[in-house]
């Protein structure tokens, strides 16, 4: 079977569908054509580093084989019972597109020292720079964010939204301030709107993998201080001055991050925690964040890691790590691969040929996997353009 897998960079979460023409006894193959036209929903495969769980991924629809099929190229269609052609069907693969929502902390303590500039200005320069992960992944990971503080004293959180999406890096830089937004750390009040504005992705029913939520924060969480309880009405200079003098400066309490991680994990959401502040991973509370937050127990030891950077260049190398590592090499087909006689197929990069096997080629996973390695995967996983072209004898693929 000839597969012919296209990734445009218009495409939203990379569905390829493929139609499949009929060969010959003679041949020995099948050959299939992709097209990109309509789009769904897809995702998944994104490995947690913290604890190397596996996100679920979707599947395409089986294709019909019971009545004749026209291909894609354009051939005549081929009815499956005749005998001097190999049985044809529709395949569909899907190439994985994570979603990642930045939750970025955004309290008055961002402006400390880090490198040579703030916590606030070496962050923004790692994730939207010209060399930041979200400008180079943008392409092929749908980014979303969020930052927070409690700056204003008749809301809080006080937020910054950008939903996610695909090619989002101009909405991203443009909502993200070129300083921190000032006041105290609503972490768990914060935290918790965004995981209310996400569907539940258990289940069969669930649409698309689940997101990943990126935590970075420099401090204790230390809430929302006295404006819910403040009478406003009966006297609201008392209720300005008690804000203004707490926001900064409230006691820390981790209740309310801990009811959120716990209600993401109760989605199937994973929540991964990176301190840009020395010293906050050592904070039991704060542990058991992450832990939650990867999927383990509350008070799990060893615990999931918390990500702490010490300088800028550690800080785009653990970012470029967690967002990076979530883009997989996989392709998922909606055919069946002969595992074992995988490598008698070929498959190209851009017209040229990559090696079964090698560290730098591909390999197959399973019956509905294969995955590219080495440098072959870091081209297509950056590079959105990229096709790829493969071939299999008809008896190792099968439509079912």
């Amino acid at each position: 079977m000839r597969v012919l897998l296209v990734k445009k960079r218009a495409i939203a979460l990379g569905l390829l569908a493929f139609a499949a023409a009929a060969c010959s006894a003679d041949s020995g193959t099948s050959v299939v054509r992709g097209s990109n036209r309509g789009g769904s929903v897809a995702g998944g495969g994104a490995t947690n580093p913290a604890n190397g769980g596996l996100l679920p991924t979707v599947s395409g629809s089986a294709g019909s084989n019971s009545s004749p099929i026209i291909g894609a190229a354009g051939r005549a269609g081929v009815k499956v019972n005749d005998p001097n052609v190999c049985a044809s069907a529709d395949v569909t693969a899907t190439r994985i597109t994570p979603t990642v929502y930045l939750v970025v902390d955004g309290s008055g303590s961002m402006n400390a020292r880090f490198g040579g500039g703030t916590r606030w200005t070496v962050l923004r320069e790692a994730l939207v720079g010209a060399n930041g992960v979200v400008t180079k992944l943008d392409p092929v990971v749908k980014f979303g964010m969020t930052i927070y503080s409690n700056n204003d004293p008749m809301k809080c959180p006080s937020t910054v939204n950008v939903p996610p999406a695909l090619s989002n890096l101009m909405m991203i830089n443009g909502a993200y301030p070129a300083v921190e937004t000032g006041g105290g750390t609503p972490t768990g009040e914060a935290l918790q709107q965004v995981v209310d504005s996400l569907p539940d992705f258990n289940g069969p029913d669930a649409a698309g993998a689940p997101p990943i939520i990126v935590l970075a924060t420099d401090g204790e969480p230390n809430g929302c201080a006295m404006g819910a309880a403040c009478n406003w009405a009966a006297d609201w200079a008392a209720c300005l001055g008690g804000i203004l003098g707490s926001l900064a400066n409230a006691m820390p309490t981790y209740d309310s991050t801990l009811k959120a991680v716990r209600a993401a994990r109760d989605k199937n959401i994973a929540v991964w925690v990176v301190s840009l502040a020395e010293g906050l991973n050592n904070i039991p509370d704060l542990q058991k964040t992450a832990n939650i937050g990867a999927g383990l127990q509350e008070n799990a030891s060893p615990g999931a890691t918390i990500y702490s950077p010490q300088n800028p260049d550690d800080l785009v190398q653990t970012l470029a790590k967690l967002i990076g590592g979530a883009v997989t090499c996989n392709v998922e087909l909606n055919g069946k691969l002969d595992v074992k006689r995988a490598c008698e197929g070929k498959v190209m990069m851009n017209s040229q040929a990559l090696e079964c096997g090698s560290d730098q080629g591909w390999k197959p996973i399973d019956e509905r996997h294969i995955e590219l390695q080495g440098t072959a995967c870091e081209k297509f996983k950056s590079d959105p353009t990229v096709i790829l072209d493969a071939t299999f004898p008809c008896d190792v693929v099968s439509p079912s």
